[in-house]
């Protein structure tokens, strides 16, 4: 007689056939497990029942198949870095997916330009992979990607490194592979052919990859991610520049957006500057000066620029209030020096003042360091909002923001809050403006595990405030509702940002109609974008 044939309950057996398909290893039901996988930067929900770890698409179809034919929710998680309850389960009746063992790179084709990715596999890994062979993805990962996952930024959409260019993590996939709710199978675009597959082309026909990206995991399972390739760039150059005034920053920014030069364009308030200046003590940006030195074109070139670096410090900043950064890709010297002397151009008619340029540069020269800035610089409660407009629309949405923050000073005083912001260049049409709140709260399970343990032992530990929480809470919500009424567009939509009150009534029941087919059941991560 089998296990599952021999258990007492449903949950019993659904646990032996859980254990059958993926191992005993490979299902967590330790308290602590389940309570770190059922929270996120921000919150933790009440634990679901399993956490599965499934080794292949086969292993996650039969666990899915088996979950849902029990009743229980799926929710698939990636490298967790996020913080909009994305991933969080809504009822205690659920299964949580660590995607993270879907970890193989199976194709490079430098001949077609594409490569074939596992979910699981961090950004980090891809582009250590693709570098090899002087090969990169065109959006190659979030400033997290030393965790976070290609199948996770597919799932909740992401942007930074490349984005200035080359747009969202979703703009470099070319085609999906996807295990839905219950068990089925399916590829999109080229690769969705029984003759000869191969996932070279994304539209053919209706962009059916397009409806599982950024889905938040509501729709299926990614399990292999096929990403556009770009030859790995050989020239690049760092600019930096001070401004007094957002308005002079977001036009500078639309400036070089618009013209399409700067690999990443991105700047700080005063007050994150300041935060990040906290943050990063001497000896780790000694640290960086070594991979500063490697990435030079020539270990003479490299030496130079760690000197220039080690020589800026933290002067760069010395009566700064804005500062904006630029980082100019290509493949030839004089086409680089003639986008850096336009950059310089633009930015100086805009009442920018050039100034050294090492922050953009230790960015580079370690893309993906420890996600350490989850928590404030002495151990503070940290979590961001965003949102993106068109260029066009950059200045209302700073002032409104200033606005809606100056209206609710009592608030953010009695409680001590402190907020800045990271502002980003995407592509050519998008400005992203990303508010991010401080509080003395006390931190989770979830901080811990993620965090580097000498670091952790060097920040304080603050009693839990659930008062200075509840008005995180209700200041991020004020805030989703203002950018809902501005037209506002957003990443890890998750179960946070109001997706369904702003979409008109067709668009939204088109979604809800894909739902139906794909989850009929609405077991795959319900709340998530709306769908119950």
């Amino acid at each position: 007689m089998s296990n599952a044939a021999a258990a007492d309950t449903p949950a019993d057996a659904l646990e032996a056939r859980l254990r059958q398909v993926l191992g005993n290893d490979h299902v967590l039901t330790d308290p602590d497990d389940l309570r770190f996988f059922s929270s996120d930067v921000f919150r933790e929900a009440e634990p679901a029942a399993f956490v599965i770890q499934p080794g292949t698409p086969e292993e996650l179809a039969e666990a899915a198949k088996a979950a849902t034919g029990e009743g229980y929710a799926v929710i698939p998680r990636g490298g967790g870095l996020s913080y909009t309850d994305g991933y969080l389960p809504v009822t205690p009746k659920s299964v949580v997916i660590d995607l993270q063992r879907l970890n193989r790179i199976l194709e490079i084709n430098a001949e077609d330009m594409y490569a074939v990715v596992e979910a699981g596999c961090t950004w980090l890994q891809v582009y250590d992979a693709l570098k090899e062979q002087g090969l990169r993805a065109p959006y190659f990962g979030a400033l997290s990607g030393m965790y976070s996952t290609v199948g996770g930024a597919m799932s909740q959409n992401s942007i930074f490194f490349g984005s200035g260019l080359h747009g969202t993590a979703a703009d470099s996939c070319l085609g999906l592979e996807v295990v839905l709710a219950d068990g089925r199978i399916l590829k999109t675009g080229s690769w969705a052919t029984p003759f000869n597959p191969t996932p070279f082309f994304r539209s053919y026909g209706p962009d059916l990859t397009g409806i599982f990206l950024a889905d938040t995991g509501a729709l299926g399972f990614k399990t292999k991610v096929v990403l556009r390739l770009i030859p790995f760039p050989t020239e690049t150059r760092f600019l930096s520049f001070a401004f007094d005034d957002y308005n002079d920053v977001a036009a500078a920014m639309g400036e070089v957006s618009r013209r399409s030069l700067a690999a990443e364009c991105f700047a700080f308030d005063p007050y994150l500057q300041g935060q990040r200046l906290k943050r990063e003590g001497l000896l780790t940006d000694i640290k960086r000066l070594a991979n500063v030195a490697r990435s030079g074109k020539s270990l003479l070139d490299g030496v130079k620029g760690a000197a220039k670096v080690a020589a800026g410090g933290r002067r760069m900043f010395e009566g700064v209030e804005y500062s904006v950064h630029l980082v100019i890709d290509g493949y030839d010297a004089k086409t680089v020096d003639t986008m850096v002397a336009e950059a310089k151009q633009l930015c100086g008619n805009l009442k920018g003042r050039e100034i050294q340029a090492s922050l953009p540069q230790i960015m580079r020269a370690t893309p993906f360091a420890p996600p350490n800035s989850m928590l404030g610089p002495e151990g503070q409660r940290w979590v961001p909002i965003h949102a993106l407009v068109p260029h066009s629309r950059a200045p209302k949405l700073l002032k409104a923001v200033h606005d809606y923050f100056d209206t609710h000073q009592e608030l953010v005083d009695r409680h001590g809050i402190e907020w800045g912001y990271l502002l980003c260049g995407v592509a050519q049409q998008t400005f992203l403006m990303e508010p991010v709140f401080f509080w003395e709260d006390s931190r989770h399970l979830y901080h811990e595990r993620y965090l580097e343990d000498d670091y952790v032992a060097k920040l304080k530990v603050f009693p839990k405030d659930e008062a200075a929480r509840a008005a995180v809470v209700q200041l991020r919500g004020g805030l989703a509702d203002l950018f809902k009424e501005m037209g506002a567009v957003h990443f890890q939509i998750g179960k946070a940002y109001r997706y369904k009150e702003g979409r008109n009534p067709d668009t939204y029941a088109l979604l809800e109609a894909i739902k139906n087919y794909v989850d009929p059941a609405r077991l795959m991560n319900p709340g998530s974008l709306g769908l119950d």
